[in-house]
């Protein structure tokens, strides 16, 4: 009879079967990883790259390109063109939209590239540059500043960030 208890005792000590719990564990760390997505909302901005260089023969343009350019600095916004920085009233080593105390003044700057887009109708593209140090939301306010002007007022939807910025 002693015998036949110890060979009971074997059989319920046998190998585990790990299988169907790595099944579970795979299973929920799936379902956690989906349903988190939902918690934390990601914002996306569509900017071009700059082009290096175009293949093929050259187009021929009627107009010269524009060449906007939104510089940010220390003192504020330099806004300039194929001719030149637009200069700021009165002087033309101070920003063409400086700042108001310590903060960028984004409405000014939205009501200069209103101005822009009267005389180049056509023109899409706006290039933002800046030091490599430049703070983020910096940047996204000139973004913004610079798309549109309200919901119907589209002013430069085309943003290139130059090289200063993405280092």
């Amino acid at each position: 009879m002693a015998r036949k208890l110890k060979r009971h005792v074997e059989e319920a000590a046998g190998e585990l079967n790990l299988v169907p719990y790595m099944d579970i564990v795979v299973n929920l760390i799936l379902f956690l990883m989906l349903s988190s997505t939902g918690l934390v909302q990601f914002g996306v901005i569509n900017v071009s790259a700059p082009a290096i260089g175009g293949g093929g023969e050259p187009e021929e343009q009627k107009d010269p390109p524009l060449n906007l350019t939104v510089a940010i600095s220390s003192k504020g916004f330099f806004v300039a063109g194929t001719g030149g920085v637009l200069p700021a009233p009165g002087s033309s080593t101070e920003p063409s939209i400086p700042k108001l105390g310590d903060k960028y003044d984004y409405a000014a700057l939205t009501k200069k590239l209103i101005e822009v887009k009267s005389a180049f109708r056509n023109e899409t593209k706006v290039i933002v540059t800046g030091d490599p140090g430049t703070a983020y939301e910096v940047i996204i306010g000139v973004m913004d500043a610079s798309r549109q002007d309200g919901p119907n007022n589209i002013l430069f939807p085309d943003v290139m960030l130059s090289p200063g910025i993405a280092q």
